[in-house]
């Protein structure tokens, strides 16, 4: 490993990626101004159908945002005010928010401190006369354990809708987000692994009925123009970002795949780093990367060793500083300090290296060797 390189590092180089494209996205959105169709329209629906595709299911939904994903999955899958959903207290705040949101109650439950994903035995615990649904959370690039919470929610009669944000592309046991769910979420935010030029999100679905909630739910509760069945809200995809999400999208695989390769450095020049601990790579697991997450331990607390590497730049990511049971809002859903202590250490440990596929590998070692001399200080 060298570190004679002087370019800042950045966690994304959307520069890098647009460069990659060339003139695709631009030929893209000038092709949908000519058209005079900017909601929904045959950009959308093209993506709605191969990302559906791609995770192996026959439905696609797109709707404005990756929370609006989440909070029309919810209804779309029958969760109503006044039940209870699981979900785990290390991620986004949006996983348990927009429970929330729409007069449901987080059940929270401890995730795995190797992977930092929901766990199953802790998510039966959570369970209470009110749950209907279980959300997992799909973190960094890999996904929970599909099948231990589909066998769980079967044996208690209750519906799955998953969080993709982070893990297009990925999968377990031979499945993707969405396949063993009732349904599945995705954000198309811009650094995200397939990311739009603004804000995006997507359903996915092997339900007929559940697909046919979600558009309407999308569209103000409208199955035809002016008749309104139930109350929905406006959420509907720009055709710009569907034209977008179209360029990049048979990149994606390429880009996953370099993104692997960058972990699979990171994990030779990092193994056996007493201050750095690398989460783990769960069995029959395909990851994608959407963060690059390690543990830091040693005599330098996490954020000392994110400030000295920002003083070399090099810019990391911290997801996510706080638990969700410790955010100001959250303190009526009854939790605090301790209750969950994977999550609270995961939250005072984690550090995210970059990882974006347009990294070179010295850029990796450059980060790696910095890591190391840091920790082991």
């Amino acid at each position: 490993m060298t570190a004679t390189a002087t370019k800042p590092i950045a966690p994304v180089d959307l520069a890098a990626e647009r460069a990659e494209l060339g003139p695709a996205l631009e030929e893209a959105v000038l092709r949908v101004l000519r058209s005079g169709t900017y909601i929904l329209g045959p950009e959308v629906e093209k993506l709605e159908r191969d990302f559906a595709a791609y995770c192996n299911v026959p439905h696609g939904i797109a709707v404005a945002t990756g929370t609006d994903a989440l909070i029309l999955g919810l209804l779309a899958v029958g969760v109503k005010c006044g039940d209870s959903v699981v979900t785990s207290p290390f991620t986004f705040f949006a996983s348990a928010s927009c429970i929330a949101w729409i007069g449901a109650t987080p059940r929270l439950a401890d995730v795995d401190p190797d992977t930092a994903l929901l766990d199953p035995k802790k998510a039966e615990a959570a369970i209470d006369a009110k749950t209907t649904c279980i959300l997992p959370v799909h973190l960094y690039g890999q996904l929970a354990d599909m099948r231990a919470l589909r066998a769980l929610a079967d044996k208690r009669g209750l519906k799955i809708l998953e969080d993709g944000a982070q893990c297009h592309g990925a999968k377990r046991d031979g499945v993707s987000c969405g396949e063993l769910g009732e349904a599945g979420t995705y954000s198309f935010y811009p650094t995200k692994n397939l990311g739009a030029c603004g804000e995006g999100g997507l359903i996915v679905t092997k339900n007929a009925d559940i697909a046919a909630r979600a558009k309407r739910l999308r569209d103000h509760g409208s199955p035809a123009k002016y008749t309104h069945t139930e109350l929905g809200t406006n959420s509907r995809l720009q055709a710009f970002q569907g034209a977008v999400l179209n360029v990049k999208f048979p990149r994606l695989e390429g880009w996953n795949v370099r993104r692997r390769q960058i972990a699979a450095r990171y994990d030779k020049n990092l193994a056996g780093a007493k201050g750095v601990t690398p989460l783990k790579l769960a069995a029959n697991s395909v990851h994608v990367y959407h963060q690059y997450t390690v543990r830091i331990r040693g005599s330098r607390s996490r954020d000392e060793v994110l400030k000295k590497l920002a003083e070399r730049q090099m810019f990391c990511g911290v997801h996510y500083p706080t638990p969700v049971h410790l955010q100001p809002v959250a303190k009526s859903w009854g939790y605090g300090p301790g209750d969950f202590p994977v999550a609270e250490a995961l939250s005072r440990e984690v550090l995210c290296l970059p990882v974006h596929p347009f990294l070179t590998d010295a850029e990796v070692d450059r980060v790696s060797e910095a890591l190391l001399e840091l920790t082991s200080a």
